[in-house]
């Protein structure tokens, strides 16, 4: 009897989130569809949970071990998002993104109560994750239409 009072209260209790805290989806596109970068921040200042840059299906991966760095003011239309990871035997020179919304474009689609909507264009430069002698270490500048979706 006692396992069945106790077992529902450990699972509230663990599944809740601090006050204001709470977790950023990023979903983008480039026109091409060749480039995706989806993003999961645990508060949109805070931690990153999960990063994935795709180009021409070959995938970046970041996690919560990577190093992140943002900044976020709505208000005046500013993002950024820079994630750096450490080398492997696949990213020898190590692991890297930047990724900045262009403020103009920086649109608030739908604010209440404790979520937010937001759209927007932004720039990346990142790790190349595709192999082959004509590629750099690092992707060209690219422009992607993002959503940016924050509860709190």
């Amino acid at each position: 009897m006692r396992l069945l009072v106790v077992l529902p209260l450990l699972l509230v209790l663990t599944s809740f989130n601090p006050p204001g805290s709470g977790s950023a989806y990023l979903t983008c596109k480039s026109a091409s569809g060749r480039t995706i970068f989806n993003a999961e921040l645990q508060d949109i200042t805070g931690l990153l949970a999960k990063a994935e840059l795709i180009v021409d299906n070959k995938k970046l991966i970041f996690n919560e071990g990577d190093e992140v760095h943002t900044i976020f003011d709505a208000e005046s239309g500013v993002f950024t998002v820079h994630v750096s990871g450490d080398s492997n035997k696949e990213f020898p020179n190590g692991r890297f993104l930047e990724f900045w919304a262009i403020p103009k474009s920086f649109k608030i689609v739908s604010s209440g109560g404790s979520k937010q909507k937001y759209e927007f264009k932004a720039r990346i430069e990142a790790t190349e994750p595709r192999k082959g002698s004509d590629k750099d270490l690092r992707i060209p500048r690219v422009e992607l239409s993002c959503i940016l979706i924050y509860s709190i």
